[in-house]
């Protein structure tokens, strides 16, 4: 990497990822860094490294888009996008952000000439109900929610602008990321977040699926390292599709809340009650057994285990 830009830089997983990259720029590995959002929350702040460049607009306003390309970037981490409950209720806004944002940022790198490795993620969105028995890296992507389409659209249009030699792109497609904080217009499947946050930190919380719902989770800080990981792989080793599912821990809620009854004590399971929304398992917590042998093949690894999954994504 040298010069790298990131999009959806003020978002939940695109603050980490900025993060870990400046610490990079700060150690000598990266020559700049434009983060790009629609609005930074600190965009008054002053920041003493002026290799870091904050912008807060549209991507799909073509001054901002040139701006946040010049000079254009070696490296680019796609993050930004409305997450799947905005674009299952508002479907223009998901097809503006999702589908027509994400083209014009194609097209721009294209038209560049420089070839920049674009690292997209994506999400197990792609996958729609019914669900199959087991998931692996062979299984055709049939999404049910527009997010999923959404995604799966654009994974496709990467594969041809890498087909075509003009970016070299790479698609991780992420499971349901812990603990993110509580949002009005979170992802459909952040009610994972909510239970582990809600009874870690001593409340009650209402589990809108039953105890056996079973969720593919990766941390945060995994999360983090397998986008960064993308990145560095050569090219040649990429699967032809260049997307692929990352290796994620299944667990049923009852098994999370019995992680968290290890680590905060007996309690825990006094502090939750289940009450199923029709739905939502089907939809979001039937995940089958998954198979991720491209991933495991290039070196993505998940957390491990689930006590050390609540451990990271509570950041102990």
């Amino acid at each position: 990497m040298s010069r790298v830009l990131v999009t959806g830089a003020d978002g939940y997983i695109g603050r980490a990822v900025s993060a870990r990259l400046e610490e990079r720029l700060q150690a000598g590995e990266l020559e700049s860094l434009t983060l790009l959002d629609l609005g930074f929350q600190n965009e008054g702040a002053v920041f003493a490294d002026e290799r870091v460049l904050r912008i807060s607009g549209d991507m799909g306003d073509a001054a901002v888009l040139a701006r946040a390309t010049s000079p254009a970037p070696s490296v680019v981490f796609h993050l930004a996008g409305i997450i799947s409950r905005q674009a299952e209720d508002d479907f223009a806004l998901g097809l503006q952000v999702n589908v027509i944002g994400t083209i014009a940022l194609f097209e721009r790198l294209r038209l560049l000439g420089r070839r920049p490795v674009v690292v997209c993620s994506s999400s197990i969105g792609v996958y729609g109900t019914p669900l199959p028995e087991a998931i692996d890296d062979r299984t055709p992507p049939a999404p049910t929610l527009s997010y999923g389409a959404e995604k799966l659209m654009m994974e496709i249009l990467l594969a041809e602008y890498s087909r075509r030699g003009w970016l070299d792109g790479r698609t991780v497609r992420l499971p349901t990321v812990v603990a993110r904080p509580t949002s009005a217009n979170g992802a459909l499947s952040s009610f994972a977040s909510d239970l582990i946050r809600e009874l870690a930190q001593g409340r009650h919380y209402t589990c809108p699926i039953g105890p056996e719902g079973s969720m593919w989770l990766l941390s945060l800080p995994a999360c983090v390292a397998s986008l960064l990981r993308a990145a560095d792989v050569a090219a040649d080793r990429l699967p032809a599709g260049r997307a692929w599912n990352l290796p994620a821990l299944r667990a049923g809620a009852g098994e999370i809340v019995e992680a968290l009854r290890r680590r905060f004590g007996a309690a825990v399971a006094d502090r939750v009650r289940y009450q199923p929304v029709p739905g939502m398992r089907a939809q979001l917590a039937q995940w089958p057994p998954l198979s991720t042998g491209i991933a495991d093949g290039l070196g993505f690894r998940h957390d491990g285990d689930l006590d050390t999954l609540i451990d990271n994504a509570l950041g102990h």
